[in-house]
């Protein structure tokens, strides 16, 4: 019989799956860790994100960014939110 071979996970690193310079665009429906929850957030490139719920961690406290769902990114100190893809930001 041969020996089992645990496969490694490779999961990439949660700084690629993490919003790039969010700011709240919308109502605070609630907080999280002493933060408020934007209903919606837009990017550094006036992308517009709704929130989505928590993001999931792995076993040792790291994101699992595996678990994200298409469209969805992370947003400090640990939130979920989905591209809202047709919607940027509002005309200047």
């Amino acid at each position: 019989m041969k020996p089992m071979r645990i496969a490694a996970i490779n999961q990439q690193p949660a700084e690629l799956h993490i919003v790039y310079e969010p700011r709240p665009d919308g109502p605070i429906i609630g907080f999280f860790k002493e933060t408020p929850i934007a209903a919606a957030v837009l990017d550094y490139f006036g992308r517009r994100f709704t929130y989505d719920g928590v993001a999931p961690h792995r076993r040792d406290g790291s994101y699992d960014v595996k678990a994200l769902r298409p469209g969805e990114w992370i947003v400090e100190p640990g939130l979920v939110y989905r591209l809202d893809a047709g919607r940027s930001a509002r005309a200047a």
